[in-house]
């Protein structure tokens, strides 16, 4: 339930009680004035919007609505605990506005954005993957891409505008902080953990896709009725965001174009893939659309152009991921790679496997992508020689391994180990 304090011009009492009990209001307080007549209402989270936009019609009503849940018990006593159970999604109104007031302040967002650069950097540079969870829930990725999700549910292509240029400036400023880092404590490899963030998995389309659902949801959801909180959701939100947008900054000043390019992909395709789930859910769950909101008048037509523009645009970096062969598939297919090896190796009834690995490195080899097949094996007879079962294991991967990878140079690291 939601509190609202009206204030009404005088003679409309009774319209407005009635109005009330239309809406399911609750223990109505009224409060006779001079010239006003005041009314404490108490209504169902999902009734305020468009309780307040009946009530526009008694003149120009002044309106309190303080955006907490409030717990309204009335007879019978017995069905108390079901009364206090009946937990709405927040109003369209309430969803609007308390994406505007999330906006902050410009010294807010370019300060907390070079500060999660900078800690990026940090973690990035020293191997350090806390520090990357510290930077996420630093980095004010979370508020512009919902707001632009918002206001593309409402077809508010100003709050649309704002809220892409608040993001642009977030992502511009974490990438200047990285570059300037780089410049200062100059880097000329990347470190093992650059190598493993900069590779791209093909599933890379889904995190964005449950983020965006994710944040918008916990924007809805009712106070008591949201199982997780907003910072733990920023977090989901900015996971995919920070760490990429200090590779940006390391790779410009090492002119790694790879990683670099790989880094945009990523970046552009969360805030994509963000802001189609998430305005999918403002528009069916929150019910946020352009005539749904009190004193919003949206366009609806903008929101099916950048909804449009969006689905096209996901559309587009897929086709670009999977028809660039090892360069932006990196992550998933290592796992697949490692499973082809696994099964080969298994058919060598004479060793045993103790471990194997492979990887894709950032390097190429006569313009090919170049993957290290690692392995470590024990000999099962003992009069083999290492140096012969070495070769004949490396000859037997060469010939039967088979996987769906064009172009890509072999490189075999096998171990060969005393019982």
């Amino acid at each position: 339930m939601r509190q609202l304090i009206l204030k009404i011009p005088k003679g409309n009492k009774e319209e407005v009680l009635k109005t009330v009990e239309k809406f399911n209001g609750k223990n109505t307080i009224f409060l006779p004035n001079k010239e006003h007549d005041v009314f404490f209402v108490y209504l169902p989270n999902q009734k305020v919007n468009d309780f307040l936009k009946q009530i526009d019609e008694f003149g120009e009503p002044e309106v309190n609505l303080i955006p907490r849940g409030v717990i309204s018990m009335y007879p019978p006593a017995s069905e108390a605990p079901d009364q206090v159970a009946d937990v709405q999604p927040k109003s369209s109104l309430e969803i609007y506005l308390g994406g505007i007031q999330s906006v902050g302040s410009m010294f807010g967002l370019i300060g907390y954005s070079l500060v999660a650069g900078i800690i990026v950097w940090i973690g990035l540079f020293t191997n350090t993957a806390y520090l990357l969870v510290a930077a996420m829930l630093v980095a004010p990725f979370a508020g512009p891409a919902m707001n632009a999700a918002l206001g593309t549910a409402a077809g508010k292509a100003d709050l649309l505008k704002s809220s892409l240029s608040r993001y642009g400036i977030a992502i511009f400023t974490g990438i200047v902080a990285s570059f300037l880092m780089t410049l200062a404590f100059p880097l000329k490899t990347l470190t093992p953990l650059m190598e493993e963030i900069s590779q791209v998995s093909k599933f890379a389309v889904l995190l964005p896709l449950v983020s965006g659902f994710a944040g918008a949801v916990n924007i809805c959801q009712s106070e008591r009725d949201s199982l997780v909180s907003g910072a733990a959701v920023g977090i989901l939100v900015a996971a995919s965001l920070a760490p990429p947008v200090g590779l940006v900054g390391a790779g410009i000043y090492m002119m790694d174009w790879q990683v670099v390019w790989s880094s945009v992909f990523r970046i552009l395709l969360q805030l994509l893939g963000i802001h189609i789930a998430a305005t999918l859910v403002f528009y069916y769950y929150g019910k946020v659309s352009p005539g749904g909101v009190r004193f919003l008048k949206g366009n609806r037509l903008t929101g099916l152009i950048t909804t449009g523009i969006v689905a096209v645009g996901i559309a587009a970096m897929m086709f670009w991921q999977f028809s660039k062969p090892a360069f932006l598939r990196k992550a998933s297919m290592n796992t697949e790679l490692n499973e082809v090896l696994d099964a080969e190796l298994q058919k060598i009834p004479y060793i045993l496997v103790l471990n194997k690995d492979v990887t894709f490195t950032n390097e190429k080899y006569r313009d090919t992508p170049v993957a290290n097949f690692a392995a470590t094996v024990m000999l099962k007879d003992t009069l083999l020689e290492k140096g012969e079962v070495k070769a004949r294991v490396i000859e037997h991967l060469k010939k039967n391994m088979n996987y769906d990878i064009e172009n890509l140079f072999e490189v075999y690291d096998i171990k060969v180990v005393d019982q």
